[in-house]
């Protein structure tokens, strides 16, 4: 089944569509599980005996001292310490990891790594038209997900935070990863994605829209990278080194000097905030924002997407400019109001 024959069987579920997003009419009941597909994104499969060895020398996050069947944010890095891309990775053993990214920074990303892995025992390949993405998203989702696919039978425990579970599902394996407290991912063939949603849509969970998923991870403070804002950031820019996606003890990687002298010597200006903005138009990831004072540039949005009111996004911006209580506005004149992140954005991970 590929993406046009996905959208038609979605469609006949009561999905419409939007920039390749579905989208189902809310339910007034507030369903406490939500089932969501999860089209936007996509996966590098890394598989070889040097697959550990190769990624530990590329991205910022330590994958060696990562326990197997567990996850972490990371980034990909050009030599100037710039993130080419940013995913969860996904640890299934030593030698099998794989990448879970926005699908349209996906090729990006697939060639910056091929660049540096012909000197290692390791195959790169997008799973693009071969494998599916779909979500479970609400309270107390690992368990949830747990009883629906039956997967504490495979692992004596509830699904958790930061761990992914293989399942059997008709005779394929399928992974569930649990990204945060209150998503959870689910991959799982093409040929058998339909029949999963279907089981899915059966339970208590209730199909969703897309923007139910973007919600849950930007007020978790999640950022997202796409192609358009491929190597225009830095790490600690995301607070990605305060999501446990840059260790700065694993040794050298890519971009890992500049990384640890921006952290070492404070240098990092601009930092990300959680905002909200009255309106529905949705801008796009790199958007410049602005201050109304002077007009002047100050930092760029990661991503936003469509709420019960106005629109949340997640924002870059100059560290200066808020501390001086600036009115910050989108570049059509939209003003943003600035909300507290769920950790500690000031905190120091090297104390």
């Amino acid at each position: 089944m590929d993406q046009q024959q996905w959208q038609e069987y979605l469609s006949s579920q009561g999905a419409q569509w939007y920039a390749g997003a579905a989208d189902f009419p809310d339910s007034s009941a507030h369903p406490e599980l939500q089932l969501i597909d999860l089209s936007p994104l996509g996966a590098i499969s890394v598989t070889g005996p040097d697959s550990q060895k190769f990624l530990q020398g590329q991205l910022t996050c330590d994958l060696i001292n990562l326990p197997d069947e567990h996850l972490t944010l990371g980034s990909h890095c050009n030599p100037k310490g710039r993130m080419i891309s940013a995913f969860h990775a996904l640890k299934i053993n030593q030698s099998e990891f794989l990448l879970l990214l926005p699908r349209d920074l996906a090729p990006l990303a697939l060639t910056a790594l091929k660049k540096y892995a012909v000197f290692f025992k390791t195959e790169l390949k997008s799973l693009e038209g071969e494998f599916r993405w779909l979500g479970l998203c609400g309270h107390d989702a690992g368990a949830r997900a747990s009883h629906l696919l039956s997967l504490s039978h495979n692992s004596q425990n509830d699904l958790i935070p930061g761990q992914l579970i293989p399942f059997d599902h008709n005779g394929t394996r399928a992974l569930a990863c649990m990204l945060h407290e209150r998503t959870v991912a689910l991959l799982v063939a093409e040929e058998q994605a339909a029949d999963l949603w279907q089981k899915l849509a059966n339970t208590p969970a209730k199909p969703a829209s897309y923007r139910k998923w973007q919600q849950q991870l930007i007020a978790a403070g999640v950022p997202e990278l796409h192609a358009s804002t491929s190597e225009m950031f830095v790490p600690q820019m995301l607070n990605l080194h305060l999501l446990g996606g840059v260790s700065f003890k694993k040794g050298c990687y890519t971009g890992q000097e500049v990384v640890a002298r921006m952290q070492y010597l404070g240098a990092a200006k601009r930092r990300m905030f959680l905002a909200k903005a009255e309106g529905q138009d949705i801008p796009e990831p790199g958007a410049e924002i602005f201050s109304a004072d002077g007009g002047s540039s100050i930092g760029n949005l990661v991503y936003a997407c469509a709420a019960e009111s106005g629109i949340e996004l997640l924002a870059v911006l100059t560290k200066s400019k808020v501390a001086e209580n600036a009115v910050i506005q989108l570049q059509d004149g939209r003003p943003l109001t600035l909300a507290d992140l769920p950790y500690d954005a000031d905190a120091d991970p090297l104390a």
